[in-house]
């Protein structure tokens, strides 16, 4: 169920989509520096900057996202350490002091 509510949102989003591309055909001209010029439907160069900012955004957090599972790991290795100790521990045999 879950599924076919995911594909209905993904088509209902495409939709919106492909009808804003219809409706904004009107050439715009984008000047850079250094002379750089581009000249381009107006969808297509908000659909460029929109994956510009998904790129920068996931190179903003893979930093995070690699320090975050390096730590991960690290915990999990005291982890094994702890449950090696703990069951060194426990195969210790309990002296009686009186």
């Amino acid at each position: 169920m879950k599924r076919i509510a995911y594909w209905i949102a993904a088509a209902v989003i495409f939709l919106f989509g492909v009808s804003f591309a219809l409706r904004n055909q009107v050439e715009v001209a984008i000047d850079y520096y250094m002379g750089l010029h581009w000249q381009a439907p107006l969808y297509l160069v908000l659909l460029s900057v929109f994956v510009i900012g998904i790129i920068a955004g996931y190179l903003a957090s893979l930093r995070m996202v690699l320090h975050m599972q390096h730590q991960m790991v690290q915990a999990r290795k005291e982890v094994r350490q702890m449950e090696q100790e703990i069951n060194n521990l426990r195969a210790l045999p309990i002296k009686d002091v009186i």
